[in-house]
């Protein structure tokens, strides 16, 4: 079965790609409704919505405001698009949203923020503006603005960032102890900077981490090996493997493996779309 929904990336260039991972565009060629399972807990996201509103499914079919700052999830969320589908969602890497919205991400973890609560008027109006625009230029305009409200001395320090490089670069496998020493900060104030920055803990990042590697490269397969892979990426067994594939997701790596036929990716995220 063919995905009613479009999902493009469009990776930012120069200074702004410290900071975003990728403008992901959804769309459609005509109204419909789809499903998808967000992968990315410790992204925070501001959904640009040109359509009707996306629902989240696990928050009470709560409706996210556009340009809403959505953030960071200890677990995959279910969303709904239906209707007309026109959405450029802003995908921050972990640690430096802050630094755009002035929030903590300790105090967001599972929530998200109106727009109103985040942007000023002409902020807000500005990118309303965007609306008649080709999707190209639609992402200029969004990267120009974003770049209006960067404050650097928001960004965590540096140390905080090599964290979060050495968690990406290891798919997870790593130890918050070892990722402390490696950085040079004790475990307690790496853990408080990840409060207040990246708003899950070193550890809780790294098992989205190793998860999303594996479920990525598991989604490329016909036929996953779910033991060998439980292997390579470091679990314990299979049974654990499965634990946090429930945990983190809702589903069993079974469960994930039959949305295949109807599966896209994103980078550190499966979007599958789920049959409904």
């Amino acid at each position: 079965m063919t995905s009613v929904l479009n999902m493009t990336e469009y990776r930012p260039a120069g200074r702004l790609g410290g900071y975003v991972r990728a403008f992901q565009v959804f769309s459609s060629g005509q109204a419909a409704t789809a499903s998808v399972l967000d992968f990315a807990g410790a992204d925070v996201c501001v959904p640009v919505c040109f359509g009707d509103p996306v629902l989240v499914e696990d928050w009470a079919q709560a409706e996210v405001p556009s340009a809403s700052v959505v953030g960071p999830r200890k677990r995959a969320v279910w969303l709904t698009f239906g209707g007309a589908i026109d959405q450029v969602n802003v995908s921050f890497l972990p640690g430096v949203a802050g630094a755009f919205t002035g929030l903590d991400m300790d105090e967001l973890v599972g929530r998200m923020a109106p727009p109103d609560d985040v942007w000023p008027r002409d902020f807000r109006d500005a990118v309303a503006e965007l609306a008649p625009l080709p999707v190209r230029q639609r992402i200029g305009g969004l990267a120009r603005l974003l770049l209006t409200r960067l404050d650097p001395r928001r960004e965590p320090d540096p140390q905080v960032l090599e964290a979060i490089r050495l968690i990406r670069a290891h798919h997870g496998r790593v130890s918050v102890r070892w990722l402390a020493e490696e950085v040079n900060l004790s475990v307690s104030q790496l853990e408080r900077n990840f409060a207040r920055h990246v708003g899950l803990g070193p550890k809780a990042l790294a098992r989205q981490a190793r998860l999303s590697a594996l479920a990525a490269e598991a989604m490329s397969q016909p036929r996953p090996d779910w033991a060998l892979l439980a292997a390579r990426y470091g679990y314990a067994d299979q049974a654990h493997l499965v634990r946090d594939f429930r945990d983190l997701t809702g589903l069993t790596p079974a469960g994930l493996a039959g949305a295949r036929p109807d599966a896209d990716f994103l980078q550190d995220a499966v979007a599958c779309r789920r049959r409904i």
